[in-house]
């Protein structure tokens, strides 16, 4: 708890500090209007200053000025200059331009090399991507997820043609199930949760930390080779344009499984509610030994095996409790800085950097749960089958999962080296209670009728970290991005 609350204090302390800049800053990308890739080098003229600043690698530039009116004048070889008037700098705010969209010259010049990066976090820029790109490609862009408020990944992912939503966090694209559906994360593969899917939960990313998500529904050579039927990229935002600061909580009801007063449960371990077990159900010292304490043994004492029985858990019955509301809350925030001060000549180069932590719990309960076991007749004409075991009855479950997500940039004028560190944090507490009905005359049973109750607990985790860069060597056209 005290390592949480002084990273909180230095977060605030870093706004504030930041607040009481007496200078604002001036933020935009320059893009092509025919490719919408981003142009590299463009010139950015402040004309009451004569001073200015040159684009980096993703098109995007920065300029701290004093509080006042200034005109702006852009400027690239092969296109039309533009002018910017008007633009208000307020002490200690950013303002932003926005994708800044350049036009061919009419002038027929020389051919040009043009170092670029596609940019893909507005719908005009995706639509022209989408018309220039051989492959089939659809998707949604961080400024149409700002204008239709979707809070996470798996709400702004329904909104594109062909995508379609299970469970209310798994995407499957053109109908095809999870088998044929891949997740990538900055276009690298991210294991998800479960072992029995393909695909990650994507309701725990929240859409102010993305730039992106762009839905492939054919196959290309770039793309991995288990791709089958539709690949899903999340693409996180590494220097926001401007400082996020974003919470959200919401909350579901379902007749039948929320606010039930006869919700099974049972007494689990003080840290269920952050999904992992702190070891109240875990076995005692020695049930994996070869020969365990049991009662008769020359080995053992009395002593020895009453103490060893008394640290199983006594807890072997479900309970009724009322259950809550199925909830979800999340916080985020990101910003990009200057090394050396906003107002530094020296270029050491941009730190942007953003967190998200999700937390989200579900109930879910079936009161008509059957699960029967049938046998064969032994006469060799008897087709009907008879019942061996059936068991009828309730099962409740309640699901916790946890989320946390941070992405560490590092930028200069043509190179940009990139961390992304996400962890996933799930547990699963169900609990049953059935009637059992035994058949005798069934081959290999005994003939009874009981009561069961059925209590388990699952947990999984998921660390995954990912390192990439991207290096563009002048106006020459070539580029690495390793990763």
């Amino acid at each position: 708890m005290k390592q949480i609350v002084t990273l909180v204090l230095f977060i605030f302390s870093s706004l504030v500090a930041f607040s009481n800049d007496t200078q604002g800053i001036i933020r935009g990308t320059i893009i092509e209007d025919a490719t919408g890739l981003t142009v590299i080098g463009a010139n950015i003229m402040v004309n009451e200053l004569g001073t200015g600043t040159t684009t980096d690698l993703d098109g995007a530039f920065a300029l701290s000025l004093e509080p006042g009116t200034y005109t702006f004048t852009i400027s690239y070889v092969g296109f039309e200059d533009i002018v910017i008037k008007d633009v208000e700098v307020k002490p200690a705010e950013i303002s932003v331009l926005g994708e800044i969209r350049m036009q061919d010259s009419a002038l027929q010049l020389k051919e040009v090399v043009i170092s670029a990066r596609a940019v893909r976090t507005t719908e005009a820029a995706l639509v022209t991507i989408k018309r220039k790109t051989p492959a089939m490609i659809d998707g949604i862009s961080s400024s149409l997820m700002k204008l239709t408020g979707d809070g996470s990944a798996v709400d702004a992912a329904q909104r594109v043609t062909g995508v379609s939503i299970e469970g209310g966090k798994y995407v499957y694209v053109r109908g095809l199930g999870d088998r044929y559906s891949k997740t990538t994360l900055n276009g690298v593969d991210i294991p998800g949760l479960d072992p029995d899917r393909n695909t990650i939960q994507m309701d725990i990313f929240p859409t102010s930390l993305l730039n992106n998500i762009i839905v492939s529904k054919n196959f290309t050579a770039e793309m991995p080779a288990d791709f089958t039927g539709g690949l899903i990229n999340l693409e996180t935002k590494d220097f926001p344009e401007d400082r996020i600061m974003s919470a959200s909580v919401s909350f579901g009801y379902n007749p039948s499984m929320n606010l039930n007063n006869e919700f099974l449960t049972y007494q689990g371990s003080s840290t269920d509610w952050l999904g992992f077990d702190n070891g109240a159900r875990g076995l005692p010292t020695g049930a994996r030994a070869q020969n365990i304490p049991i009662a008769f043994s020359s080995q053992y004492s009395a002593d020895q095996v009453n103490a060893f029985v008394s640290d199983f858990s006594p807890v072997l019955g479900t309970e009724t409790s009322t259950s809550f509301l199925d909830y979800s809350a999340s916080f985020s925030f990101g910003n990009q800085k200057k090394i050396g001060g906003a107002d530094s000549n020296v270029d050491k180069g941009t730190l942007g950097y953003m967190f998200s932590l999700s937390y989200k719990n579900d109930y879910t309960q079936y009161d008509d749960y059957f699960n029967g076991e049938y046998q064969r007749f032994a006469q060799s004409d008897a087709y009907e089958l008879r019942y061996a075991n059936t068991q009828d009855g309730t099962v409740s479950e309640q699901s916790t999962v946890i989320g946390a997500l941070a992405v560490l940039a590092y930028k200069k004028k043509y190179s940009k080296i990139r961390l992304t560190a996400m962890r996933l944090q799930n547990g699963e507490k169900r609990a049953g209670q059935f009637n059992i009905d035994n058949s005798g005359e069934a081959v290999g049973q005994s003939g009874y009728l009981g009561i069961r109750d059925n209590l388990e607990y699952n947990q999984r985790s998921l660390s995954n970290i990912l390192l990439n860069g991207v290096h563009t060597f002048g106006n020459n056209g070539w580029e690495l991005d390793w990763r």
